[in-house]
């Protein structure tokens, strides 16, 4: 990982989902971060699945960030990632959002000490990794 360039995995979970639409999922998603100040918003399988593709769900559920050369955007993607799964009409969908080896699960229904572990997370990547 280019500590210029800090990297944020994003990875879209959803139970009782099929693999497209998982994928769906997560083209919502990264078309949501892709009006966010980034440098780069990429599927980790380096771009979207043909139509009718039986692709690796893994890979087409994961989002690859790439950041600014300060980082001091990372609060913003994860806002942006908890606000986006806050407008999910179905239960069942969590991300991971991944930065510096350091993950946090983001789920719809967060209770004041998941708000409070959120914030830290925040908080230690605000200018970026270590």
């Amino acid at each position: 990982m280019n500590s210029l360039a800090p990297q944020v995995i994003v990875d879209v979970h959803a139970t009782d989902r099929d693999e497209d639409e998982r994928f769906e999922l997560a083209g919502r998603l990264r078309a949501e971060l892709l009006e966010l100040d980034v440098a780069g918003v990429e599927f980790a399988g380096g771009g979207a699945a043909p139509a009718g593709s039986k692709a690796d769900a893994v890979t087409l559920a994961t989002i690859l960030l790439t950041l600014g050369a300060s980082g001091g955007v990372f609060t913003t993607v994860v806002g942006a990632v908890r606000d986006w799964l806050l407008r999910q009409p179905e239960p069942g969908v969590v991300v991971d959002v991944t930065i510096d080896g350091d993950s946090f699960r983001i789920e719809g229904a967060a209770t004041d000490e998941r708000r409070r572990l959120l914030d830290a997370f925040v908080e230690r990547h605000r200018a970026g990794p270590s």
